[in-house]
């Protein structure tokens, strides 16, 4: 309807009559008549007036539905998910959340689902390290009219933490501290508050998740190669490899061999020692972390597996496996990621490298290449 027929609309509704209304807003009968028949519009200082006078919103007014504007931005999130899920270019889903966008510049739900987009498009290793620093900026400036204009407390906090990590990736260290400094602290995070609470209840699987989740935190920071005032690496390369050894010593002392998720860290760490003893002229010990690497791999996608539904992984812990060993034993991890193959992929990738050559015709290494195409299929 157009304005004029919501007017007239509203208007009979509440049984009044246009010199009712134009008595009302201090304005002539002819006034209302031509605004009803579409002649003339009201100046937009009336706006109030007359919204408050036939009891209807700005919206109605206008000839927009709230509820359908809704289900428009929901439909377009969906379908923008659907395509992530038939693996569409991410261009093709970025342009579609743009066009939204660009017709609901003040919806948050479309804003937060655009910058996230434009974030992976600026770690794609498909585009060109221009494209990426464009998309990057794009998404941090999305981000921040998030923090601008939205009152969802979610999705703030969700905005915060992607622009200090995209804040700390782009080198403006300030900014990233100064968001940093505005989040909640460790202590009164809620997963130390419900390990707490669970603590308190003797609920004992729920108390294993958060013991679980701590140490797994502490344990993928401990790789973390971090740079002095100067630049420098703080460990070299050789340090880097010890402290891969060690964190698998670690993670096998805590986890008696029973990863769960954490098999994709596993995988990790020996693919690195495989590629580390390859360079440095030792076959016999990068030939045992390409197998090992492999295998681990396998067994993280295998426990994604039932998780996968249609390219995605549940995040569901009751979906989930418990831990069978000593220290985490009935607690349930969390599922997050893709299902392991974009870690396949990876994964095969650094094997084609130069440096493997000297192993490349070992029996050992040709089933490991063919176990993890196999994840692929």
């Amino acid at each position: 309807m157009n304005l004029g027929t919501v007017i007239r609309t509203a208007r009979r509704a509440k049984d009044m009559t246009q010199e009712d209304l134009a008595g009302l807003l201090g304005v002539t009968l002819s006034a209302v008549s031509q605004w009803e028949q579409g002649k003339t519009m009201p100046d937009i200082a009336l706006v109030p007036g007359i919204c408050s006078a036939l009891d209807i919103s700005a919206d109605m007014l206008f000839g927009l539905d709230p509820g359908s504007k809704e289900d428009k931005i929901r439909a377009v999130i969906d379908e923008a998910v659907r395509m992530e899920e038939r693996n569409e270019p991410p261009r093709k889903v970025l342009a579609l959340l743009e066009d939204a966008l660009a017709a609901y510049p003040d919806s948050m739900k479309l804003t937060e689902q655009t910058a996230f987009v434009l974030s992976a498009l600026s770690y794609s290793r498909e585009e060109t390290p221009e494209d990426r620093q464009i998309f990057a900026d794009r998404s941090l400036a999305l981000y921040e009219k998030i923090l601008r204009y939205s009152s969802d407390e979610n999705l703030l906090q969700s905005a915060k933490q992607s622009l200090i990590y995209g804040y700390g990736r782009k080198g403006d260290f300030s900014r990233a501290a100064e968001l940093a400094e505005t989040m909640p602290t460790v202590y009164i995070a809620r997963e130390e508050l419900l390990f707490s609470v669970f603590t308190e209840m003797h609920s004992f699987p729920q108390f294993q998740y958060y013991k679980q989740f701590f140490i797994r935190r502490a344990l993928e920071k401990m790789t973390f190669n971090c740079r002095d005032e100067d630049g420098k690496l703080v460990y070299n390369e050789d340090e880097m490899a010890a402290i891969y050894e060690k964190k698998l010593a670690v993670m096998e002392i805590l986890y008696d061999g029973d990863y769960l998720l954490s098999w994709g860290a596993v995988s990790f760490a020996h693919a690195e020692l495989a590629e580390y003893y390859a360079a440095h002229g030792n076959p016999d010990a990068s030939l045992s972390h390409v197998v090992r690497a492999a295998e681990a791999l396998e067994a993280y996608c295998a426990y994604l597996a039932p998780c996968v539904i249609e390219g995605h992984t549940l995040i569901n812990p009751e979906e989930t496996a418990s831990f069978t060993c000593l220290l985490f034993r009935e607690g349930r991890d969390d599922t997050v990621g893709g299902g392991g193959r974009r870690d396949a992929e990876d994964l095969l990738a650094r094997l084609g490298k130069q440096v493997f050559d000297p192993i490349r015709s070992c029996p050992e290494f040709v089933t490991a290449e063919e176990k993890i195409r196999r994840l692929l299929q």
